[in-house]
């Protein structure tokens, strides 16, 4: 069986350096041309891992909500705003865990 590659990067009309081109290549071919395929495992493994990152994040956030007694959406617009300490260094760890919550959680959405 003989199994045409095409080059994926003209295909999706991205640019990719010469590295990443073959690499990207070189994956394709073993799932035989079926992009189709190819893709979707990516997408579910990166799905995958979104939730498992997801859980742990939230983890966090609730030890900082019950530490704190406010919710994670509270504490960050208040914390935004500049109503609480800069010297509090647990509000710059939640802050940014918040904002990693928010954006895997908006990249989820995009996957399903």
């Amino acid at each position: 069986m003989q199994i045409e590659l095409i080059n994926i990067s003209a295909m999706l009309n991205i640019t990719l350096n010469k590295n990443t081109e073959k690499r990207l290549n070189d994956y394709v071919s073993i799932f035989k041309g079926n992009y189709n395929s190819m893709f979707n495992e990516i997408l579910s493994y990166r799905a995958n891992q979104l939730k498992k990152a997801l859980r742990i994040i939230q983890s966090d956030l609730h030890y900082f909500e019950k530490k704190y007694n406010m919710t994670s959406e509270n504490f960050y617009n208040l914390f935004e705003k500049g109503n609480l300490s800069d010297e509090n260094s647990d509000f710059y760890q939640w802050s940014g865990e918040y904002e990693m919550f928010l954006n895997y959680k908006n990249e989820m959405k995009v996957l399903k």
